[in-house]
């Protein structure tokens, strides 16, 4: 679609773009579009990276695909963003706001689809060495070529990526003490495509990746590794593109495996106890989307479909230093029907577009397994508990305008419904957690968010562009960790609180967005962007008399301000790109009382091309070493330079 023709605020960032950004990974790409708060505040050695947007918090409010793959896991959520290196992607385009009505689970703060790249020529490839800051090194090789000739052939690419270093330390040295240690990461990458056209209106695309890394989590006692954590993962998918008269359709078939590991060591701040555990983990998903889009006329596009989707966990925690294993699992079934019509009045000037999905979730084989338990893991008995199965329903509408007033400034208007549905670690995990212990809620079940919103977009003489956007979001049965009014001994010096995540709160969050371009010259480009959100709690319901209410107070890791300011300077000698990233002020926890401090950081990338096939550039992110501390306390890894000689063939 042209993007001038939805009625929404969508951002698509291009392969040239993206090149040229001063990055290490995918997610940081993500950085520059208003409106998307990205915590990675490791580097390139965090293991996980949160990506939220338009004022809501947790990544899993927000749907990531992969060429079209769900990468949230139905287990927890989150992202394995490391999936994906940098050089692979040809675009990433952004949906903001709640995109549930398509795209249904997650889909509550929008919608983020990779794209990666196809080849173009009969055979080409790239291969690239970098090293940097703490002792980082790295390189990739890229291969591909198409035959396709007259409609017909063969497509393939082979990819692979590698990269280690050494880390640093996450607490300042004040502080440290002799079981500090530092983060440290060994991860590679590889995927490979194959594609065949049939014809101009037929064909078919498989493809699959492996990614595996170990990272230090900053902590070593008396294993070699220390406190570290190792993650596998494989990725299937398989697509068919057809056309039939009218009607496009696009079936897709996939499947994601997640391997994890993680080793946890410590000993007492005031017993000198030393503990030891493992946790091992499988969770994976499975599924089908089909879609379909008819032209019924050229006013009047229909675009329907199905979605089904399986997701399972199995998580096993052993601690060496005691009796305890600890062991959970459940199952989720996702089944989604929507449809969408595109309507075009007075010759295109005014697009409508209205649409609705239903879906429906199940919950069931949740079973928790406990054997020999002790204070280390807070357990009294032993358990064996199977929880009841759990079902529920969705229901998605949006509708939408668009007015052109004239080729270069359009104005829309939009209602959208979204949800996120529980996870299997909220359905049926129960531990300790880092404020007391969790018990499992197998009667969890989504929260919703309904958004109404006005936007622009404003063109001036080819060289300015605004695109102004206010919208208010409504959340209901948000899920928060809420206290049950009972206490645990977990081994510490005094009980710990018990928690369940439950839906017990609304919100309410009001926001603004403006993005601007400006060409000052043909080789100079300034961008910017400012966001504001307040995302309050509007109601909140505890079980527990003595949970606090926390009704008026802002929801956690939400900046209420962000802004970001880029020049690109690209001409015959070299291209360079100056950027400057702003993040307000945050809070930590839900009583309000302990803020996350504003940081900012300015960030650099040099590049040059020798004779279109040497490629050589320099990458400096935190340029003025701005340390600054994230919601656990540890430090950022400060100034990051990297450098990489490319060559293309």
């Amino acid at each position: 679609r042209n993007i001038d023709d939805i009625p929404g605020r969508i951002t698509v960032i291009d392969s040239k773009t993206i090149d040229e950004l001063p990055v290490q990974n995918t997610d940081e790409i993500l950085k520059y579009v208003a409106n998307v708060y990205v915590n990675r505040s490791w580097g390139i050695f965090s293991q996980n990276s949160s990506v939220t947007m338009r004022g809501l918090d947790a990544s899993a409010r927000v749907l990531v695909l992969l060429d079209g793959v769900p990468l949230n896991k139905s287990a927890g959520g989150s992202i394995n963003w490391q999936l994906i290196p940098v050089n692979s992607i040809q675009q990433i385009e952004v949906i903001k706001g709640p995109a549930s009505t398509i795209y249904g689970n997650n889909a509550m703060g929008g919608v983020i689809n990779v794209i990666t790249k196809d080849p173009n020529k009969p055979f080409q490839g790239e291969a690239a060495i970098l090293g940097g800051t703490y002792n980082t090194f790295g390189g990739y090789l890229n291969l591909s070529g198409t035959n396709v000739k007259n409609d017909k052939g063969f497509m393939w690419s082979l990819n692979s990526f590698y990269r280690q270093g050494d880390g640093y330390y996450l607490n300042p040295e004040e502080i440290r003490d002799s079981t500090d240690a530092k983060v440290f990461l060994k991860e590679y990458n590889f995927s490979a495509k194959l594609g065949y056209t049939f014809s101009k209106n037929h064909k078919v695309e498989i493809d699959g990746r492996y990614y595996s890394d170990s990272r230090g989590q900053g902590r070593k006692v008396y294993e070699d590794l220390g406190d570290h954590m190792s993650v596998t993962t494989t990725y299937l998918r398989a697509n068919y593109k057809g056309v039939f008269n009218k009607t496009i359709v696009n079936a897709l078939a996939f499947f994601q495996l997640e391997n994890e590991f993680k080793q946890t060591e410590s000993i007492g701040s005031n017993s000198g106890k030393y503990k030891l555990s493992e946790r091992e983990s499988t969770k994976d998903d499975i599924g089908l989307w089909i879609n379909a889009t008819t032209y019924l006329n050229n006013n009047n596009i229909l675009t329907y479909g199905l979605d089904i989707k399986q997701g399972s966990a199995n998580v096993k925690t052993t601690y060496k230093t005691s009796t305890d294993i600890i062991t959970y699992e459940g199952m989720l079934d996702f089944y989604g029907v929507f449809i969408q019509d595109e309507l075009k009045f007075a010759d295109e000037k005014i697009i409508v577009v209205a649409g609705v999905r239903m879906d429906f979730a199940k919950y069931y084989k949740g079973k928790l397994h406990v054997e020999d338990p002790t204070t280390n893991t807070g357990f009294i008995d032993s358990v064996n508990q199977v929880f009841k199965s759990n079902s529920w329903n969705s229901f998605s509408p949006k509708i939408a305008m668009t007015y052109k007033f004239n080729k270069r400034k359009s104005v829309y208007l939009s209602y959208a419904k979204g949800f996120m549905p529980p996870k299997l670690d909220d359905l049926s995990k129960s531990g300790k957690i880092r404020k007391g212990f969790k018990i499992a809620n197998p009667d969890l079940g989504p929260e919703y968010l309904t958004n109404y919103e006005i936007g622009a977009t404003l063109k001036f003489f080819n060289k300015l562009s605004l695109e102004p956007s206010i919208y208010y979001s409504v959340g209901k049965d948000f899920q928060y960790f809420v206290g049950t009014g009972d206490s645990i001994d977990v081994g510490s010096d005094a009980p710990k609180p018990i928690y369940q995540r439950q839906n017990i709160s609304n919100v309410e969050i009001i926001g603004f967005e403006i993005s601007a371009k400006y060409n000052l010259h043909k080789t100079l480009l300034l961008s910017g962007n400012f966001t504001f959100n307040s995302s309050k709690i509007k109601e909140f319901k505890s079980p527990d008399s003595e949970e606090k209410d926390i009704t008026g107070k802002y929801l956690i890791e939400v900046p209420k301000h962000m802004a970001f300011v880029g020049l690109g300077w690209n001409n015959k000698y070299f291209h360079s790109a100056l950027t400057y990233n702003y993040v307000g002020s945050q809070w930590y926890n839900d009583e309000n009382t302990i803020p996350i401090s504003a940081y900012n950081t300015f960030d650099l990338q040099l590049s040059k091309e020798f004779n279109k096939k040497f490629h050589i550039s320099l990458t400096v992110q935190n340029i003025f070493d701005n340390e600054y501390i994230d919601r656990k306390g540890y430090l950022s890894p400060g100034r990051f330079i990297t450098g990489e000689i490319k060559f293309k063939f």
